[in-house]
């Protein structure tokens, strides 16, 4: 059985402001991911009928380009408003420990933002050949694989090993992808 730890929040003064229980906290944070994802899954559904009938007009690569293009000037308005506000750059509290904000998260997201390019023309492609369903099925079955080496290398700071429960839900998602992917 599960204990919860409790923490004390104090002020400044000393005094306990509120008690927070570590269940609490990951029971919390678990259902917040997990709505967040199921946002992110309905938004990445919409984009990819958006993208695809955009590429069906101008291709898929444009189409990745103009939609990344989109969101980058979105991002750099946020930023904008955020730097006259005085809120950015972040922190210096969120470098990691042994570099700089510059080589080690600002780097990543450049990367991240080349594979973006990648993501949206990749998928604009695919839900133009066999439909948005069977598009995103086969791109979730890619991600669940790679996510799942990554996860055993900790490539995202938390260690999980890929045992037989994960073969068995990559095998149900494979056989899935196989039952959407249009025959014709």
């Amino acid at each position: 059985m599960l204990s919860d730890h409790t923490w004390n929040i104090k002020s400044q003064t000393g005094q306990v402001i509120s008690q927070v229980g570590i269940l609490s906290l990951v029971n919390t944070r678990i259902i917040t991911s997990v709505l967040a994802a199921l946002i992110t899954g309905i938004a990445i559904a919409l984009q990819s009928s958006a993208g695809g009938r955009a590429g069906l007009a101008i291709g898929p690569i444009r189409t990745g380009l103009l939609i990344n293009l989109a969101g980058g000037s979105t991002a750099l308005l946020i930023i904008g408003v955020l730097w006259l506000s005085g809120n950015w750059p972040p922190h210096s509290a969120f470098v990691p420990q042994g570099g700089s904000i510059w080589t080690n998260v600002y780097l990543l997201t450049l990367f991240g933002g080349w594979f973006g390019i990648t993501i949206v023309s990749g998928v604009t492609f695919s839900v133009q050949g066999v439909g948005v369903t069977a598009g995103l099925s086969a791109i979730i079955l890619a991600q669940l694989v790679a996510g799942s080496i990554m996860d055993s290398i900790g490539g995202a700071g938390i260690t999980a090993a890929f045992d037989l429960r994960r073969f068995l839900g990559i095998l149900a998602m494979a056989l899935g992808v196989w039952l959407l992917v249009p025959r014709s």
